[in-house]
């Protein structure tokens, strides 16, 4: 029986799919006509009209995202041949239209890993052309942390009601520090980064947020797969090296698009699709003023302070003295045996 339901759902399907298309170009069909895939559903059993229900927007979504690629890519074309005749101005605004096409896919669609894969190398190739590449995301490796009320607010929070959860926050990072130190570097980005991984999930690998995010890094599903994290019996976001190296590409990119660490991991928390929305239609490309203004969500106004503040006290705690350092490592009880990391016991699992 489960052999023939699958039978009939393949042959439901083309069924289906021909006769969606067929509707789409008849615009003199009935106002009222029943949807053709709900009379190809009559008779077949819940469980298979919900399969194919899915696979049709599987389908429809498949051929939305073909037709904004088909379309950029041709405003990017035109572009090119613009700029190669000498004519800047209209090169540059067939390539915003180019990238503004991508932008303009409703936020499911524009996170599909092809849509969002081609809207980075869309931006490349732009700025390859036009000789503007983008700054490299480890040019100092510091990133300011704007001393302004809003982050003294979460710096005196770390360092006062919340310092518990700072110190057990920071005996956590004490197994992964080195790793994570080593891959952003690799990544070409900046070290201070890590401590992101405290406002997160205070470096909790099995940290899990209630909208589904998961690890150290908070990945939503969507985002991890992307990046290379595989979701299914094994989750890869709970793993901490995996998940770390993701993070850094992530914000590699983040950084690329926008060439400023305040607007970069305000896309973290809310998305680089909203923020460039933003900008393109408020002209404004500082956070700050973002935040001002109320143009973002009360969360990301309050994420980027806090990750500064992270940053702020992460680094004070390796201005302490060394004899302070080994004073304190005297003062820890002798362990019996070594505990095996996160990253062990997760490859073990």
């Amino acid at each position: 029986m489960r052999l023939f339901a699958y039978v009939v759902a393949l042959l439901s399907l083309a069924l289906i799919v021909p006769e969606v298309c067929a509707a789409q170009d008849d615009t003199s069909a009935p106002v009222q006509a029943a949807p053709p895939q709900q009379e190809g559903l009559i008779g077949l059993p819940k469980e298979t009209q919900a399969m194919l229900e899915r696979l049709r927007k599987k389908v429809e979504r498949k051929a939305e995202m073909t037709e904004f690629l088909s379309r950029a890519a041709g405003l990017f074309r035109e572009g090119e041949a613009l700029y190669q005749k000498g004519d800047r101005r209209a090169a540059e605004a067939k390539f915003d239209l180019a990238r503004q096409t991508l932008l303009s896919v409703e936020e499911e669609v524009f996170y599909e890993p092809g849509v969002h894969t081609y809207f980075l190398q869309l931006s490349r190739e732009i700025a390859a052309l036009t000789e503007t590449s983008t700054l490299s995301p480890a040019s100092g490796n510091q990133i300011a942390t704007a001393s302004n009320m809003h982050v003294q607010r979460f710096i005196k929070y770390f360092q006062g009601q919340g310092r518990e959860g700072v110190r057990v926050a920071f005996n956590r990072l004490g197994q992964y520090e080195p790793m994570m130190r080593k891959i952003f570097q690799e990544e070409g980005v900046p070290e201070d980064l890590i401590f992101v991984g405290l406002v997160e999930s205070a470096y909790n690998p099995y940290a899990q947020s209630v909208a589904g995010a998961k690890g150290i890094w908070q990945f939503v599903r969507e985002t991890g797969r992307r990046y290379g994290l595989k979701t299914g019996e094994f989750d890869e976001r709970h793993d901490p090296e995996k998940s770390t190296r993701a993070a850094a590409r992530y914000l590699r990119d983040l950084y690329e698009m926008f060439g400023d660490w305040h607007l970069a991991l305000a896309a973290y928390n809310a998305g680089e699709q909203r923020i460039l929305r933003i900008i393109k239609k408020t002209g404004i490309k500082d956070f700050w003023q973002m935040s001002q203004r109320r143009l973002l969500p009360e969360e990301t106004i309050n994420y980027v302070p806090a990750v500064l503040a992270a940053m702020a006290v992460g680094k004070q705690r390796f201005e302490l003295k060394p004899a302070m350092r080994m004073a304190k490592s005297a003062q820890a009880p002798p362990q019996s045996r070594a505990r095996r990391s996160d990253t062990q016991q997760y490859r073990e699992r």
